[in-house]
C-alpha cells in the first residue's frame, strides 16, 4: 500500500494522556506508523503497554524470537569488534588524553560492545533485560546488570565518560525518557553514541514506490520507532546534547536494488551479510581503516546507510 492510499493523518492518545498525531507512513489493520509531530520521529500507534514489552524481552526475545542470535553474535565477532572499535576510537578523540574511560552499554545483549571496550582497557558496564543474554555475557567475565535501564538505576550505576546504545531506541516506547536518564549518568563533556536502523530512507522508498517490495523493515512486534539521521539527531538535541559526528554501515538495501531479494530468503540474506562483513574486514586488513570510515561518514552525510550512528556530547557546564 502506497502512502497516497493511506489516511493523511492519524491521531492517538496514550493511556498517560500524551497526544500523538501525524501523517501515516505505513498501515496494517489497526496498526499504523505515523510521522509524529510531537515526538519528531516515526513510531507505531497504538504503542504496546510496558508490561507486555517487559515480558517479551525478558521471556521471549532471545528464547523464541531470536534463538540463534547469541550464536550469530559469536560468528560475527571479528566484524563486530571492528565496528565497535571504530566507535570507541571516535569517542576517544573527544575525551581527555591519557584517561581510562568508564563506559555504559544500555541494552548490551550478549556483550559484544563490552568486549571491545574491555579489550582496550576501559572500564565497562552493561545493562540488559534478557536473563539469557546476561548469563551469556557474565560467563565471559563481563559486568552486566539485568533489568530495563531507567532513572531508578542511576544511583547504583554511577557516572560514565561514555554511554552507548546500539539498536535499542527502536524497541522502546519512551526513547526521550531513556535518553534523559542516560544524559544524567554522563559526566560533563561525556559522549553518547546511539545507533538505530535508518528506516524509510530513499533506497527503501524507491523499492516500495515501484511496487518491487513492501515495507519489509516495518516489524511492529519488535520495532516501535523508525528513525532517520535527522530525526535521531533532533531527539538527541532535545535531550540537551551537542551533535559532534554521524556515521553508518553498509546499506543492505543496495543488494535489493541489484536484484538480490534477501527479504524472503534467509540463506541469501546470510550470504549477503557475509559480503558486507567482508567489505569492511578486507579494507581493515589492507590497513585502510580511515578510508572505510571516510566512506561511511560521506554516506551518512547524504542520509544513506543501514544504520544511523550519531555521536553527541554533554556540555561541560551541565
Amino acid at each position: 500500500m502506497t502512502i497516497e492510499q493511506l489516511a493523511i493523518n492519524q491521531h492517538w492518545t496514550s493511556p498517560s494522556g500524551c497526544k500523538h498525531s501525524g501523517q501515516v507512513s505505513w498501515q496494517r489493520g489497526e496498526q499504523s506508523v505515523i510521522a509524529c509531530e510531537s515526538c519528531g520521529y516515526k513510531h507505531l500507534i497504538p504503542l504496546p503497554d510496558t508490561l507486555h514489552l517487559q515480558q517479551f524481552y525478558e521471556q521471549q526475545f532471545y528464547q523464541q524470537e531470536r534463538p540463534d542470535y547469541l550464536q550469530a553474535s559469536q560468528d560475527d565477532q571479528q566484524w563486530l569488534q571492528l565496528s565497535f572499535s571504530t566507535r570507541l576510537d571516535k569517542v576517544a578523540g573527544f575525551l581527555l588524553a591519557g584517561m581510562t574511560p568508564r563506559v555504559l552499554d544500555i541494552g548490551c545483549g550478549p556483550g559484544s560492545f563490552l568486549d571491545a571496550a574491555v579489550a582496550r582497557g576501559w572500564e565497562a558496564v552493561g545493562v540488559e533485560p534478557s536473563p539469557v543474554a546476561v548469563e551469556f555475557g557474565v560467563e565471559k567475565g563481563l559486568d552486566i546488570r539485568q533489568g530495563f535501564f531507567s532513572e531508578a538505576m542511576l544511583a547504583e550505576l554511577g557516572v560514565f565518560d561514555m554511554v552507548h546504545m546500539s539498536e535499542v531506541l527502536e524497541h522502546i516506547p519512551n526513547p526521550a525518557e531513556v535518553l534523559a536518564a542516560a544524559v544524567k549518568c554522563l559526566k560533563p563533556g561525556g559522549l553518547l553514541t546511539v545507533s538505530v536502523p535508518n528506516d524509510f530512507n530513499d533506497f527503501q522508498q524507491a523499492l516500495v514506490n515501484s511496487h518491487a517490495q513492501s515495507e519489509w523493515w516495518v516489524v511492529p512486534d519488535h520495532h516501535l520507532n523508525y528513525f532517520s539521521f535527522d530525526s535521531l539527531e533532533l531527539l538527541l538535541q532535545r535531550s540537551g546534547l551537542n551533535l559532534v559526528s554521524r556515521s553508518t554501515n553498509f546499506p543492505m538495501e543496495m543488494f535489493l536494488l541489484m536484484g538480490q531479494d534477501y527479504t524472503q530468503n534467509p540463506v541469501l540474506g546470510k550470504q549477503l551479510h557475509n559480503w558486507r562483513k567482508n567489505f569492511d574486514l578486507q579494507l581493515h586488513g589492507y590497513g585502510q581503516d580511515q578510508a572505510l570510515e571516510r566512506f561511511y561518514e560521506a554516506m551518512a552525510a547524504a542520509g544513506y546507510g543501514r544504520l544511523a550512528i550519531v555521536y553527541a556530547q554533554k556540555p561541560d557546564n551541565k
